[in-house]
């Protein structure tokens, strides 16, 4: 993550112009706040004032929005910072760390939840429908949140260093071994885990979201879809580079020349494909608009409000398809019952001769 401010000599001042990478950061965090910051805002009020009632997914989403708009508003500070330093206070550095951190699990485990919601959605609407009376979803949301809080923690107890003025730096590690426990614990716990679980998710609901023939279905399949494979795209770049920065931690005392090398990769890299994370925060917005394009008189609010009330469209129409089919096997086997007593033999009562003989006998 982008947590590394300009180069500065010992009177704390730019020792060097800035350097290609970190302009390369700069121009991409400006547009994920330009775009994403705006984009959050108009996500989280249309479906606040305009879908009254929303369904888990959308509780979700809009959930989704407002960690990304908290991520998000801390860029302009980086950015700053990328270019003459923090000149904002330790508290505020150690506050923003925190912050981005929380977000950026809050946003991998909601999305790794939408995607599992989507599976019992379409396998078990009706488990979906249950959860939602007894608000099982905002307890997840609920759970989420304060496991996300707990696991950026760890993130602001180590040790900064300051420049001359006074001013952080950097985060420092006690230890290569502290170091690598850390990047191993985001690329675990912040990568690995949910990315098996989103790939299980939709391989298992891949066959049954193809027979789904209702267009509200697909553009709700598609657009959670696009989600996810978006998520992958800007995250697996930053794990990546972090991984390298583990190999070469791990292979320092056997072989330095691999290390030195790896090293440098991970030092060239590593303001780019932090900022690229970022994005994984102002995409989402963009989405949404995609699929409100779709509508014919283009991009607006009220398209918007359309997807939105299409997804909870969606799960109504499962939900619904699934209690008529409920309804049709039942009257089904009604009609069978009924077939069954009207064919059974009426039985014969003895006349009153048989019934003198079987008296006599």
């Amino acid at each position: 993550m982008l947590l590394t401010n300009a180069t500065v000599d010992s009177n704390g001042s730019l020792s060097a112009p800035l350097p290609v990478d970190k302009a390369v950061a700069c121009v991409i965090l400006g547009l994920a706040c330009v775009i994403g910051i705006p984009g959050n805002l108009i996500v989280i009020w249309t479906i606040l004032v305009n879908v009254k009632r929303r369904s888990s997914t959308l509780m979700l989403i809009l959930t989704l929005a407002v960690a990304d708009l908290v991520m998000l508003v801390t860029l302009p500070f980086w950015i700053y910072s990328l270019g003459d330093g923090w000149v904002f206070g330790l508290v505020f550095w150690k506050l923003s760390v925190y912050l981005i951190f929380t977000s950026m699990y809050s946003s991998v485990f909601l999305i790794t939840a939408m995607s599992v919601e989507r599976l019992v959605g379409v396998l078990q609407p009706f488990v979906i429908q249950k959860w939602q009376q007894k608000g099982a979803v905002r307890k997840v949301i609920v759970c989420i949140l304060l496991l996300s809080f707990l696991l950026a923690v760890p993130n602001v107890t180590l040790e900064i260093k300051l420049d001359a003025k006074g001013r952080p730096l950097q985060r420092m590690h006690s230890s290569a071994r502290q170091e690598m426990g850390f990047l191993l614990l985001e690329a675990l716990v912040g990568f690995l885990l949910p990315f098996t679980t989103l790939s299980i998710s939709y391989s298992a609901i891949s066959q049954r979201i193809k027979q789904m023939t209702c267009q509200s279905k697909s553009r709700a399949g598609k657009l959670i879809a696009s989600i996810v494979i978006s998520f992958v795209l800007c995250w697996l770049p930053y794990h990546a580079v972090n991984l390298i920065r583990v190999t070469s931690l791990s292979t320092m005392h056997w072989n330095a020349a691999l290390a030195d090398r790896l090293g440098q990769v991970y030092r060239a890299t590593k303001d780019a494909v932090g900022a690229l994370a970022f994005i994984s925060s102002c995409i989402n917005p963009i989405l949404y608009a995609f699929a409100a394009r779709n509508f014919k008189t283009g991009l607006k609010v009220p398209n918007l409000i359309k997807v939105f009330e299409q997804m909870n469209g969606s799960f109504k129409e499962r939900r619904d398809k699934e209690s008529i089919d409920n309804e049709h096997r039942s009257e089904s086997a009604d009609r069978l019952k009924l077939r069954d007593a009207l064919l059974k033999p009426i039985p014969t009562f003895p006349s009153g001769a048989d019934t003198e003989k079987l008296a006599g006998i």
